[in-house]
Formats: C-alpha cells, sequence, structure tokens
C-alpha cells in the first residue's frame, strides 16, 4: 500500500509539472502572436543613450571628447516607415535623422512639434531619432536623465 502511494504521488508530480510547463509554453506563445498582430511598435526608453549626432554625417563622433551631451539618441535604427513622432510633455526638441536602405545618412530633419510622417525624404528607409532638453540645469544629459527625456517623446513606426 505504502509502495502505490509513493508511485502515485510521483506521478501526479510529473503530470502537475508538465501541466505547468504547457501552460506557461502556450502563455508565452500567445503573447508572440498578439504582438505579431500589432502594425506598429512603440519605442521604449531603452534604446535610447547620451549624447547627439553630427548634423552632416548622421553619426556620433569618434572622439569621446567631441562628443555633444546636451542631448540623447537612438541606439538602433528604426524603419522610418510610418513614423510619427508626439511631444508627450513640453520641455524637449527633437531631430530626426534620415538613412537610405544601405544606412547612408541622407537628411535631418529639426522639430519642435508634434510629427506624422509627411516629410520623410523620398528614400529614407531607416531614422534616429534625438532628443534635445529645451531647459537642462547643467545643459548636460546625465545617464540617470535618459529615461526622463525619452518618456518626453512618444514615438511609433511601422514593424
Amino acid at each position: 500500500m505504502v509502495r502505490f502511494k509513493k508511485q502515485s504521488n510521483t506521478i501526479l508530480a510529473i503530470v502537475l509539472v508538465a501541466v505547468i510547463a504547457l501552460g506557461i509554453f502556450g502563455f508565452v506563445s500567445l503573447f508572440k502572436k498578439v504582438d505579431n498582430l500589432e502594425p506598429t511598435k512603440t519605442v521604449s526608453a531603452s534604446v535610447y543613450d547620451r549624447g547627439l549626432l553630427d548634423d552632416a554625417t548622421g553619426k556620433l563622433p569618434r572622439n569621446s571628447e567631441d562628443i555633444d551631451y546636451s542631448g540623447i539618441h537612438m541606439k538602433e535604427y528604426i524603419n522610418a516607415d510610418g513614423l510619427t513622432c508626439n511631444i508627450v510633455k513640453s520641455g524637449i526638441k527633437y531631430e530626426i535623422n534620415f538613412y537610405d536602405e544601405n544606412h547612408t545618412f541622407i537628411s535631418v530633419l529639426k522639430k519642435t512639434s508634434n510629427y506624422n510622417g509627411s516629410e520623410n525624404p523620398a528614400d529614407a528607409k531607416f531614422a534616429v531619432i534625438e532628443i534635445v532638453p529645451l531647459a537642462d540645469a547643467d545643459g548636460i544629459v546625465s545617464s540617470s536623465e535618459v529615461r526622463n527625456y525619452a518618456n518626453m517623446l512618444k514615438v511609433v513606426y511601422a514593424k
């Protein structure tokens, strides 16, 4: 009798672990499917870093001493298609750097109001956004301020 009880407890534990694992797998799969249904993506604050890009090249200066830390920039390219930028909280201006399919810099657009994608250059495939605070106390964006300034602009683009 005791042996039968041990076996049934073991079988019950195995079945319970299998059910939990299948439930977790199903939950994760559902989230992936829902995410794929969304045609756009909203940029999170974690994609920004300190420093401004050069207006002539669309790149961060190679020499760290030449980097202007009065603003922040995206660390990666985003799709320029369906790009919209909405100022959530006043106190910033922003720049949209446009690039072609080879990631070659095309131009920069400086904005102080919302943007709906109507001014994208014809051959623009990618973009990188920069955010510049209008009244930072010391004129230099610290690492702890990046998230605050990034959250002042809502950037959405087509996946």
